[in-house]
């Protein structure tokens, strides 16, 4: 689970401002919304759910999520962050991201910064129920110091072994330490260092508005529990889709151009398959012959008049489509701790829909390990029947076109508050700031006349 995440120096974000999702203790309201931090008195919210006006930042909060997991996990271009930095000040600061995160009974805080050139500090600190924290690693540049990790036992011993092999080897100025450990088959790790990693590459899922969940097709055709899970959700909210199902159809290597084959063969991971239109297309490599492409194309099932018909998943409608590749969240997170970060989860959803699949995740796993991190617009879910004061979250940004980050909790606000209208009335700020509409109509018309708006204001 996410404790806090911060940031600092990156699109939006100038000076530092933090996510914090541990529960306020002054708040009595769904404690099973909350899940106990390591036997620390404390717990970490399983919701955020982050407002603002339209470029106040609430997708680059999420952007630097991906960013620093997409850093982690190798897979990001460096020279990315050249145009990803703070740009409207003056002094350029390294951007920096700090990461506190919960797994079983440990709490890693994992950070680094970084510029255009090089990473300049990168840091792992662990702490469990039983010990105190320490340092796991640190980096400075190029020398990177280890630990004394003596406390966690031979799970902290076979970590060690891998780190100085590590510093050995060295790592280059562009790349994390973290990554090379990434990098490194689970059985050399040791399990502590193997937990760290577990978060970012296994544990955190971030999708952005108009990316699709990443092994969807993948999940569809070999979990068959969850085909039927998703073609129940569809078929219940009224989208006329009774049953999918994924058809796959083989294509010879030499058929495909060059440049896709070898995309595919230097992939890895999640990233061994390539998507095409949305959900409904994606290819990979023949495990069993690389000379062959697999083409998975996915087809909804909907039944008329007792004659079944199969479309194209690509010919559903986009809230069909957006609703589809949000379900994975709530399967996973009912079976398996998880962290989904979400970017506009409302995007072409009804508001019932968006209400629905909320009320539906923090339903289905009361207390348990799993967190739903998500931007919004969608003020219907502005209702404390359904969320604690410390999970609604707004940004907004100062006169420096900062993006500043804070929390409901932060403010007094009576348990009787109809929270939405406040919200829209401009309460709790991160509305837009809507200016004199009589204006714009002026320039309207003075534009369809042909005449300058400012010379007839002088005038």
């Amino acid at each position: 689970m996410l404790i806090d995440f911060s940031i600092e120096n990156f699109r939006s974000f100038g000076a530092e401002q933090t996510l914090n999702l541990v529960a306020s203790n002054k708040l009595q309201e769904h404690p099973e919304h909350c899940t106990a931090v390591a036997n620390t008195g404390k717990s970490a919210l399983r919701t955020a759910v982050i407002y603002g006006a339209n470029a106040a930042g609430k997708s680059n909060l999420v952007r630097a999520m991906l960013f620093a997991q997409a850093f982690i996990r190798g897979t990001l271009s460096f020279q990315q962050l050249a145009l990803d930095h703070f740009r409207f000040g003056k002094k350029k600061n390294p951007s920096a991201f700090v990461c506190r995160y919960l797994v079983d009974d440990w709490i890693f805080s994992y950070g680094f910064a970084v510029t255009p050139q090089a990473v300049i500090e990168e840091w792992l600190d662990v702490a469990s129920g039983k010990n105190r924290e320490v340092n796991v690693y640190h980096r400075k540049e190029q020398t990177i110091s280890v630990g004394k990790l003596k406390a966690f036992g031979s799970e902290g011993e076979a970590s060690v072994r891998a780190l100085k092999a590590l510093q050995f080897l060295g790592v280059r100025p562009e790349q994390l330490l973290l990554n090379k450990i990434v990098d490194l088959p689970e059985s050399h790790r040791g399990k502590l260092l193997d937990k760290a990693v577990w978060w970012f590459t296994d544990c955190l899922t971030v999708l952005l508005t108009d990316s699709s969940f990443p092994t969807l097709i993948e999940f569809l055709n070999q979990d068959t529990s969850f085909r039927r899970f998703a073609a129940a959700f569809l078929q219940n909210v009224g989208t006329g889709i009774v049953d999918l199902r994924v058809e796959q159809t083989e294509i010879e290597a030499e058929r495909v151009p060059q440049e896709f084959l070898k995309r595919l063969q230097s992939s890895k991971g999640r990233e061994a398959q390539i998507s095409i239109g949305g959900s409904g297309v994606q290819f990979h490599l023949d495990p069993n012959d690389p000379t062959k492409i697999v083409r998975d194309n996915l087809a909804a099932l909907h039944r008329v008049s007792a004659s079944d018909f199969s479309l194209p998943f690509q010919d559903e409608s986009d809230g069909t489509q957006r609703c589809l590749n949000l379900l994975p969240a709530l399967y996973h997170l009912t079976k398996q701790p998880g962290v989904f970060v979400i970017d506009e989860i409302n995007r072409s959803l009804h508001p019932l829909l968006c209400y629905a699949l909320m009320k539906l995740f923090v339903e289905s796993c009361p207390g348990g390990p799993q967190q739903m991190i998500v931007t919004t617009h969608e003020t219907h879910l502005l209702d404390l029947d359904l969320l604690r004061r410390d999970e609604i979250w707004f940004a907004e940004k100062d006169d420096k076109q900062q993006t500043q980050l804070y929390s409901l909790a932060d403010m007094k606000v009576r348990n009787d508050v109809r929270i939405e209208k406040g919200y829209l009335q401009g309460r709790f700020g991160g509305i837009p700031f809507l200016g004199d509409t009589k204006k714009l109509t002026e320039l309207i018309h003075c534009a369809g006349n042909g005449k300058d708006h400012a010379k007839k204001t002088a005038s």
